[in-house]
């Protein structure tokens, strides 16, 4: 996929419109977010990492305390 590509499909919706990420995990769809988005091969292409959500940026689960 191109960066023009992408930008097209969303051009399509709402641009103040709530984006959920999921990732395929052995059949089941795991919810995710933008850990970064970079530049990658002297700006050849664009590279964009994902991570569970409630993680580091290790993908280690981040306890939460009540």
């Amino acid at each position: 996929m191109k960066v023009k590509d992408l930008i097209e499909r969303l051009e399509r919706h709402d641009s103040d419109s709530p984006i959920q990420f999921y990732f395929l995990d052995n059949y089941n769809l795991e919810g995710c977010e933008i850990e970064t988005i970079l530049y990658a091969m002297d700006g050849e292409q664009v590279e964009i990492t994902i991570k569970p959500y409630n993680t580091d940026e290790g993908g280690n689960r981040i306890e939460r305390k009540m």
